[in-house]
């Protein structure tokens, strides 16, 4: 498994699932058959197969903590094209620091009815 942390540039991006869209992680650790965000490789210049790689956006919560500032308030697709959920996910907690930054700032904002 080939890991390499990356200073990525941006973080929030407009998403056609929500609003936003966040991915703390390219590659994957598991390399599933089946996994819809496989096309991400072309992207990433690694010669390694799927599931053999993972870039870590370890600038990925303070870059969000700046962005989430000038972004209008909307919901957010955690992990669009990454696995939240790998193992990587123990070491660095991209994830878990994401959704602390989301929260402390109150994205997204819904009604009392809508939960969370």
């Amino acid at each position: 498994m080939r890991t390499v942390e990356i200073q990525a540039k941006s973080i929030l991006s407009k998403s056609r699932v929500y609003e936003w869209t966040i991915s703390p992680y390219r590659g994957s650790q598991h390399g599933c058959s089946y996994c819809y965000a496989r096309f991400m490789k072309r992207f990433t210049h690694h010669k390694e197969s799927w599931g053999e790689f993972v870039d870590v956006k370890v600038n990925a919560p303070a870059l969000l903590a700046q962005e989430v500032k000038k972004k209008d308030v909307g919901r957010v697709w955690i992990s669009g094209v990454c696995d939240p959920y790998q193992p990587i996910e123990e070491e660095y907690e991209l994830i878990g620091r994401c959704l602390g930054v989301l929260q402390r700032n109150g994205w997204p904002k819904l009604s009392p009815d809508q939960g969370f």
